[in-house]
């Protein structure tokens, strides 16, 4: 059965997370898997090379982490039986925990072959808290082999009728674009391709990037709705951000590709950038990939 897995560190934010994957599980027909990656002090004291703490630090640990995620689990099924009438087939809520950082764990997560989707919470309601699950964020991006939506805690829980998709005119983009067909089809969604041009104007060669790639789409994405837009633009962020203004869509996806080890340092992803102040839910492809899985 598809499997969407919610990446929670049991706060609020993250629980507003589940009930958005969870409404996403309803239209794409799949199941949950609540997955929370917990710490016990030994790790954090190994890791500045202190004395490690007793063993038992570690099974009092998992014992509150799995005890709570049971608790979710109930509450989430609880809501969900609330809000569908009687006989309504619903996804099936399950959980899993681990030890270790949550972006070291998702190696170990995606080798369970029917995840389609991780989901995790973004944003704080504080300068700290922001900080804190922005590091955590930019390293899930990293990190995920598989596509990651990344969900703000304003974002609704509600039908997708706008989906922005943000494009380098990379040929290797089309694939992903038809992936997301299917999910913009259980929302009988509209898909916009979205490129921002660094010349102002557009160039001829630019203008013939445009035309080889949408004839490329047409060939190999079968889905009608689905329009283009050029933004000129010197600045990639202030052009996306200017045309999320103006569509106000449920959700923008982009294909993160991993910089290079000199230009991690030197410069962050457009995609990065955008997850550090996203207004609305951002949906990460992960380039390369091993699979890009259906939704």
């Amino acid at each position: 059965m598809k499997t969407i897995a919610v990446l929670t560190d049991l706060s609020e934010r993250s629980i507003q997370a589940a009930r958005y994957a969870l409404y996403l599980a309803q239209r794409v027909k799949a199941d949950i898997l609540l997955f929370n990656a917990f710490l016990v002090p030994s790790d954090i004291a190994m890791a500045a090379g202190q004395i490690s703490w007793p063993v038992n630090e570690y099974e009092s640990t998992k014992a509150d982490a799995e005890r709570s995620l049971k608790e979710l689990c109930e509450k989430l099924e609880k809501e969900l039986r609330s809000k569908n009438a009687p006989g309504t087939p619903l996804p099936a809520i399950t959980w899993q925990c681990e030890e270790a950082p949550v972006a070291a764990t998702l190696s170990l997560l995606e080798q369970n072959k029917e995840l389609i989707l991780l989901v995790a919470a973004t944003h704080g309601a504080d300068r700290i808290q922001t900080f804190v699950l922005g590091n955590n964020c930019r390293e899930l991006i990293d990190a995920a082999g598989l596509p990651l939506l990344l969900v703000p805690d304003n974002a609704p829980v509600a039908d997708l009728e706008k989906l922005v998709f943000a494009t380098d005119l990379d040929s290797g983009d089309i694939v992903y674009i038809n992936a997301l067909t299917r999910l913009a089809e259980a929302f009988s969604a509209y898909i916009t391709i979205v490129n921002v041009d660094p010349e102002v104007p557009s160039d001829s060669e630019h203008n013939q990037r445009v035309n080889a790639f949408m004839q490329e789409m047409v060939l190999k994405v079968d889905y009608r709705h689905i329009n283009y837009r050029n933004i000129p633009n010197r600045h990639v962020k202030k052009g996306l951000n200017a045309v999320l203004e103006i569509e106000q869509p449920g959700m923008l996806v982009m294909v993160h590709r991993r910089t290079s080890f000199p230009d991690f340092f030197l410069r962050s992803s457009h995609t990065k950038k955008m997850a550090a102040h996203a207004a609305f839910p951002l949906l990460v492809y992960p380039f390369p990939a091993d699979r890009v899985p259906l939704f």
